[in-house]
């Protein structure tokens, strides 16, 4: 686990507000420290102050300011496949509001994290992985109040279908195909997949290829054409298109980089 980007007690005026469509290649932690309103995936919220929002890889989210100025504290983080299953057993709610009340201790978490963020300290990396590992550990235990009261149906054929997923980015896995598999409606499987999840099923189909590229680009030589076709891409040049929309730059561009954008 790593930030990629952070900001602590940015403030906008009145007028704020900002909508990103696609969401953000990553997770987020975002705490807003005024009255605000938010959407996220859709679903509209009024907030006060002290609440945060954990919001899943590429997911849509508005904010506005509500009548005062706006501030909020963020951070940018990237998680690995083998990271992203111990961050499922957190169980935090994902893409909801959890309002902390007058509980100051993520916002202290957040700081220290900006802190390591800008500057140069020795072991960084590691003070980034700790620091957002112990903030997600807290947002855990504020979150259990906030679990499902019901069992999601099918939680346990889902879990394994993410795994796979994740697993085996390049296969294809529709959704009818899958639908059909567990014989349901493709409507009522994106729905279920979207509540246990916080995310819908095309969109961690995408994800995982996205990730896996990374990985590769990364960690061999293998031509992008290559690469494409492992991810389950027929076309490099497609590829190559929703790489760069994922990550904001080409796969040689990433892979000269070393994944930074600069």
């Amino acid at each position: 686990m790593y930030i990629s980007k952070a900001g602590f007690h940015w403030k906008h005026d009145v007028d704020f507000a900002i909508e990103r469509k696609d969401g953000y290649n990553g997770m987020q932690i975002l705490l807003i420290q005024s009255k605000a309103k938010i959407s996220v995936s859709g679903i509209n919220y009024n907030v006060l102050p002290n609440t945060a929002v954990v919001i899943n890889n590429s997911v849509p989210h508005s904010l506005y300011a509500d009548g005062e100025e706006y501030m909020d504290d963020w951070i940018r983080f990237q998680i690995s496949q083998e990271e992203r299953y111990t961050f499922e057993k957190y169980n935090i709610p994902l893409n909801v509001p959890l309002y902390l009340k007058d509980d100051n201790t993520l916002e202290l978490m957040l700081q220290c994290c900006c802190r390591v963020f800008d500057n140069n300290y020795a072991e960084t990396l590691q003070m980034q992985h700790n620091l957002l590992e112990t903030a997600l550990l807290y947002l855990s235990g504020i979150g259990r109040e906030y679990c499902h009261a019901k069992p999601i149906p099918y939680e346990e054929e889902l879990r394994m279908l993410r795994k796979e997923i994740y697993d085996n980015p390049g296969i294809e896995r529709s959704s009818p195909q899958i639908a059909k598999k567990l014989n349901l409606s493709v409507g009522y499987l994106n729905k279920i997949y979207s509540d246990l999840f916080g995310t819908s099923y095309m969109k961690d189909v995408f994800s995982s290829r996205m990730e896996y590229a990374q990985t590769l680009l990364l960690t061999t030589d293998k031509p992008v054409n290559e690469i494409a076709e492992l991810c389950g891409y027929n076309s490099s040049e497609h590829f190559s298109r929703y790489f760069k929309k994922y990550s904001c730059m080409s796969p040689l561009q990433y892979r000269n980089k070393g994944g930074k954008q600069k």
